[in-house]
C-alpha cells in the first residue's frame, strides 16, 4: 500500500461531479481517462444476454476489478458500520472491470458493504459485535488492527443506484455493463483457503440442471482511494481474489425467461429473498408484521428492519404479494401426506404449483456438496420466484444462493454422514419443521426420483466424482494462486495468504486434493441410505 499521483486509472469524471469535493480547475476532468494500454473500452452488447453472463463469469480466464472512490466517501461507509454494520447505505464510487481484452468502466456507481458472515469492517477496529454481530470466534483480532490496516470485507456495487429519477434512456442504457447488468457482489472467500468452494458448488449445480443458480467467477480486486483532488494522489490497494457472482434480480430473472424449456415465462411475478428460518412453516409467518416485509437497513439500527421473507420485486404491490405467500403457505400446510389418498393429492398440488424436477435437482446437489444452510438443513439461503403474472406458468422456483456452508464448513454437524433421505432432520430440523421437502417426498414417484439423482450425481464418472472435480479444481487454484497475497492487507480473521488444501471445520472429511475421501464417502453415504 503507497500513495501515488494520480494517473491512468481513476475512473471518476461523473464521480467528481455528483460528490462534493470537486477539483478547482474543471478543465482537469480531460485527464482522468488517460490509460497506460489500448483495450475495448465498454464494448457494444453481445448478441444475447445469456452469451454476455457467460463470458463475464468464465471461470476460465481471470478477470479485474477496480473500485476507485474518494476518501471521503470511504470513510463516509466505515462510519455507517460503525453506526449499524448491517446498513445497505451505498456511496459514492467507479467501477472498472476488465476480462479478455474487453474493459467495462461505470461512472458513478453505488458501492457498499454486504454479507452476513462474511461482513466485516474493512479498514481499522471491528467493533460490531456490540450491535448484535455475534458471528464471529475470533473479536479480538479484528479489534486490535490499526487504523491504517485493511482486510478483506464482502462488496455489492449497483451501477444505477445513483440515477436521478427523471434520468434519460439513455443515461439507463449507460449504467448497464454488456448491455443489461445493472450490479456485481464481490465475496471475500471467508473460511475457505481453498479458494474453491462456492465456485465449485454454483458451478455443479448449474452443470446438473440447475439452471436457476447464479453464476460465478474469480476476479482480482483493486481498490483505489483518490486522497486529494488537488494534487491527484490516491492510495492503491491490492484487495486480493475474491468471487464475483450474478445478482439475483430483475436482470436475471430476464435471462432466465426466454421461453426456453428451462425457463419461466414472465418477468413480472414476485420475487421474496427468503432467511433464516423461512422454513414454510405456518408458524414462520404467524406474525406477518415481523416475518414478511421489505428490509430497510440504514445506519440506525432501531429504525432498521430484517424479515424472514424479504420482497425484492413488485414492492408498490406488497400487499397482493404477501397475501400470495402466505396463500401457498397454507396450502402446503393443508396437505395431509398420512391420510388415504394423501400422496396423490399432494402430487397433483406439487404438479400443479412447482418445478418439482428442478427442485429435487437443487435438494440433492445441496446434500452432495454438504450444504446444510439451505431450506432442508437450516431454512436458509434462498429465493422464492413466483411466476404467477398473466403471462407466467402460475409455478414457483427456488433459487439457490450463498454457498459457503460446503464442503466441510457445515452448520452443524458432519456433512458427509449425515442421512440424505433425512437430511433436516440430520442437520437439526425437527420432524415437520421443512414441509415442502418432506411432504415432496413422502410421494413415491417424487422419492423415487430424488434418489435417481442422489446416484446419478454422484457417480465416479460424473462431474462429482473425484477425477472431474479434481481436475477443475486444480486448474482454478492454478489461475489464481499468484495473486491471492496481497501486501496491502492484514490477515487477521478467516482469510489466508496463499491457497491451504484443509478440510474446514470438519477437519477430517474435506481434504479435497491430498486426501479426497469426500466424493468415495459421499457415494458411500447416498448407497447406504438407499439400500
Amino acid at each position: 500500500m503507497k500513495k501515488m499521483k494520480f494517473l491512468a486509472l481513476f475512473l471518476g469524471l461523473t464521480l467528481i461531479v455528483s460528490c462534493a469535493s470537486k477539483p478547482k480547475d474543471p478543465n482537469e476532468k480531460k485527464k482522468l481517462f488517460e490509460y497506460e494500454y489500448d483495450s475495448v473500452i465498454n464494448p457494444t452488447p453481445f448478441a444475447t444476454d445469456t452469451e454476455a453472463l457467460d463470458y463475464i463469469f468464465d471461470n476460465n480466464v481471470l478477470g479485474k476489478t477496480t473500485i476507485t472512490i474518494p476518501r471521503s466517501e470511504w470513510d463516509t461507509m466505515l462510519k455507517n458500520y460503525d453506526s449499524y454494520y448491517r446498513n445497505e447505505i451505498p456511496v459514492h464510487a467507479d467501477y472498472m472491470f476488465e476480462k479478455g481484452g474487453k474493459r467495462w468502466i461505470l461512472s458513478n456507481a453505488g458501492f457498499r458493504l454486504r454479507g452476513n458472515t462474511t461482513r466485516v469492517r474493512p479498514q481499522g477496529p471491528d467493533y460490531s459485535h456490540s450491535q448484535g454481530n455475534h458471528r464471529w470466534s475470533n473479536w479480538q483480532g479484528l479489534q486490535g488492527a490499526g487504523e491504517d490496516k485493511y482486510r478483506q470485507s464482502s462488496f455489492k456495487v449497483s451501477f444505477d443506484k445513483f440515477l436521478p429519477d427523471d434520468a434519460t434512456d439513455q443515461q439507463k442504457e449507460d449504467v448497464k455493463m454488456a448491455g443489461f447488468i445493472k450490479g456485481v457482489n464481490l465475496k471475500r472467500f471467508q473460511g475457505d483457503s481453498a479458494y474453491i468452494r462456492e465456485i465449485y458448488s454454483f458451478d455443479l449445480l448449474r452443470g446438473y440442471g440447475v439452471w436457476t443458480a447464479p453464476r460465478a467467477s474469480y476476479t482480482r480486486l483493486f481498490i483505489q482511494i483518490f486522497e486529494d483532488y488537488t494534487d491527484g494522489s490516491y492510495t492503491l490497494l491490492n484487495y486480493g481474489i475474491y468471487e464475483m457472482f450474478e445478482e439475483i434480480g430483475k436482470e436475471s430473472l430476464a435471462e432466465r425467461s426466454k421461453k426456453t424449456d428451462d425457463s419461466w415465462t414472465s418477468t413480472k411475478g414476485n420475487l421474496w429473498k427468503c432467511q433464516e428460518h423461512s422454513d414454510f412453516t405456518p408458524y414462520s409467518i404467524y406474525k406477518p408484521e415481523i416475518d414478511i416485509g421489505i428490509d430497510v437497513l440504514t445506519a440506525n439500527k432501531d429504525e432498521s428492519q430484517s424479515y424472514r421473507y424479504c420482497l425484492k420485486s413488485n414492492k408498490k404491490d406488497f400487499d397482493s404479494a404477501k397475501d400470495e405467500l402466505v396463500k401457498w403457505i397454507e396450502e402446503l400446510a393443508a396437505i395431509n401426506v398420512y391420510e388415504d389418498g394423501g400422496p396423490e393429492k399432494a402430487k397433483e398440488w406439487f404438479d400443479s404449483h412447482m418445478e418439482v424436477d428442478l427442485f429435487l435437482r437443487t435438494m440433492a446437489c445441496n446434500v452432495i456438496l454438504g450444504m446444510d444452510d439451505d431450506y432442508w438443513g437450516n431454512g436458509n439461503n434462498f429465493y422464492l420466484y413466483f411466476d404467477t403474472s398473466a403471462k407466467g406458468s402460475g409455478k414457483l422456483y427456488m433459487i439457490p444462493f450463498d454457498y459457503d456452508h460446503t464442503f466441510g464448513n457445515p452448520v452443524g454437524g458432519d456433512p458427509t454422514n449425515k442421512n440424505p433421505l433425512n437430511w433436516g432432520k440430520a442437520s437439526g430440523a425437527r420432524p415437520g419443521d421443512r414441509p415442502l421437502m418432506e411432504k415432496m417426498i413422502a410421494v413415491p414417484e417424487y422419492m423415487e426420483l430424488y434418489k435417481k439423482y442422489l446416484l446419478e450425481f454422484t457417480d465416479p464418472a460424473s462431474r462429482f466424482g473425484k477425477e472431474q472435480s479434481q481436475e477443475r479444481i486444480k486448474a482454478w487454484q492454478a489461475l489464481v494462486e499468484p495473486y491471492i497475497n496481497s501486501p496491502s492487507l492484514i490477515y487477521d480473521h478467516d482469510t489466508t495468504k496463499r491457497i491451504i488444501d484443509n478440510g474446514g471445520y470438519t477437519m477430517n472429511k474435506y481434504f479435497l486434493l491430498s486426501n479426497p475421501t469426500i466424493w468415495e464417502g459421499k457415494r458411500k453415504a447416498v448407497e447406504k441410505a438407499i439400500k
